[in-house]
């Protein structure tokens, strides 16, 4: 089954545990671990650290443990 393509137009719902495509100066990349979008900012699923990126994209994680 196909990977859903990067959204870039609307944020997730909030709570939402998603996978983000972050950009810098260098260009874009996926950052390799889920990340929950609550409180408008996007937090590191698993420690709980908020992200210090800017956010080009997202998709849905599916199931994350």
């Amino acid at each position: 089954m196909p990977e859903p393509e990067w959204n870039s137009t609307t944020t997730p719902e909030e709570g939402a545990t998603v996978y983000v495509l972050a950009l810098d100066n260098i260009g874009q990349y996926e950052i390799p671990f889920p990340v929950v979008f609550r409180n408008d900012s996007w937090w590191n699923a698993r420690t709980g650290e908020e992200l210090d990126a800017f956010i080009a994209g997202w998709r849905p994680a599916g199931n994350v443990e």
